[in-house]
């Protein structure tokens, strides 16, 4: 490609976008217009006008500046990048081609992902050598090996996925990255964005330590005051000198032969949805729903008759504790007292039954349901056929899945759910603050 200013400035956009900014068709007119105003050779007008035109909230500051940073750069350390960056992918190239040897059964590879395959090279050598001798102990008459194989490879990829799962909990364990990154640029962005600890926004909610609660917190309720004074983009009629209404202005006026004599009013509406949020509390979820209950609430200026339940093996109502003037730390820490369930396994067909017996009421074509859970549950296509019979009785159904993306085509209960609801990646702040802002004012 030329080294032309519209093609990096395209490149610029594309990386933007990779990184969680959006910038619509329209922005990157307006954007590159923006440059012909200005002197590109002063890298500080550059930084103006990319920065007016295409960051549209202050959140998206740090990762615009550490992506202008590291793309508009010299030479030489666009030449470093590359070389880092060609590094790394020789490095990752390696480490399949050691996977692929190791994961053979009878000298035949296993149809696994370049990711599970890197997954498996950050094991423990412990750990390779048990999956090592299974496979060797597991070997069966060639005539057999067609209908074993297929088994033996979900079961080595359950294997992995459980290894990922608890060495990334209780080991601080650090894993490569799952997505290929074909881009010198966008990677090096992505490891310096990585250092920043200060940028909580990103981070696994599970993963925020003790230390950080009060700034998380503070950062919670900033989110939340935010979107409390946008939730809404409708109007109602107003006697008061807001905008005027061309519509009705121009009605009001036709006995005056089109002139006009009288002007009507209009102002923004505050939209207030009934939202039910329903909180898995099982041992792997109650950190990700103390952080979602706290946020939903900091939105009760606004919105109108939240009603909160918490789920794991049955369905608990909690809304009668958000009623008292208190911390919301005091408010938490008294629900998980008298919880009978918090921290236990998850049955969501039990729950969404209880809600339909007990609840019906609440079950209105006004209501927006917010189901925060990783779809893990036990008796799931009678969960699922629940779930079906809810939806047909309210608005929407919006699920917060806590799990990365990357691992749903391996889950059948995601599959199964996602048939009935929008279902959206959510396991940081960031991810929170999207998908509110995406359904309640876009």
């Amino acid at each position: 490609m030329h080294n032309y200013i519209e093609n990096n400035f395209a490149r610029f956009i594309h990386i933007l976008r990779h990184l969680g900014i959006n910038v619509s068709i329209g922005e990157t007119i307006t954007a590159f217009t923006a440059l012909s105003l200005v002197n590109i050779m002063n890298r500080e007008d550059i930084w103006r006008a990319l920065s007016a035109t295409l960051v549209k909230n202050h959140d998206e500051q740090p990762i615009f500046k550490q992506a202008f940073e590291s793309f508009f750069t010299v030479p030489e350390v666009r030449q470093q990048q590359r070389q880092e960056w060609e590094e790394k992918q020789a490095e990752r190239i390696c480490l399949i081609e050691e996977a692929e040897k190791d994961l053979a059964y009878q000298g035949d590879q296993l149809a696994l992902t370049d990711e599970e395959k890197l997954l498996y090279a950050q094991l423990p050598e412990v750990k390779k050598q048990m999956i090592k001798d299974y496979l060797e102990k597991s070997c069966l008459p060639e005539d057999r090996n067609c209908y074993f194989k297929p088994m033996l490879k979900r079961q080595i990829r359950g294997s992995l996925h459980y290894w990922r799962q608890r060495l990334g909990e209780e080991d601080d364990f650090c894993r490569i990255t799952n997505q290929i990154i074909d881009d010198e640029v966008l990677s090096s962005i992505l490891q310096e964005l990585s250092k920043d600890e200060s940028n909580l926004l990103y981070e696994d909610m599970k993963k925020i330590g003790k230390q950080d609660l009060p700034q998380i917190t503070n950062i919670l309720r900033a989110l939340s005051r935010k979107l409390a004074t946008k939730i809404s983009r409708r109007y109602r009629l107003s006697k008061k000198v807001v905008k005027i209404d061309l519509r009705r202005s121009i009605k009001a006026n036709v006995r005056y032969g089109g002139i006009i004599f009288k002007l009507h009013y209009k102002q923004k509406r505050i939209q207030k949805p009934n939202i039910m949020l329903i909180c898995d509390v099982s041992g792997s979820m109650a950190r990700y729903a103390a952080f979602v209950i706290q946020f939903i609430y900091g939105l009760s200026s606004v919105v109108k008759n939240i009603e909160s339940f918490i789920f794991a093996e049955e369905l608990e109502y909690v809304t009668p504790l958000f009623k008292s003037i208190r911390p919301f730390e005091d408010t938490m820490v008294e629900i998980m007292e008298k919880s009978r369930i918090w921290g236990k396994g998850t049955n969501l067909n039990r729950s969404l039954f209880v809600l339909w017996r007990d609840y019906p009421l609440l079950l209105t074509s006004h209501t927006v349901m917010i189901i925060l859970s990783d779809t893990k549950t036990l008796e799931l296509e009678q969960a699922a056929q629940k779930l079906f019979q809810v939806k047909r009785n309210i608005k929407d159904i919006i699920w917060l899945n806590t799990l990365p993306q990357n691992e749903w085509k391996d889950l059948n209960s995601v599959v199964t759910f996602q048939r009935y609801c929008q279902m959206y990646e959510c396991y940081t702040l960031a991810h929170l603050e999207k998908i509110i802002r995406k359904q309640f004012l876009d």
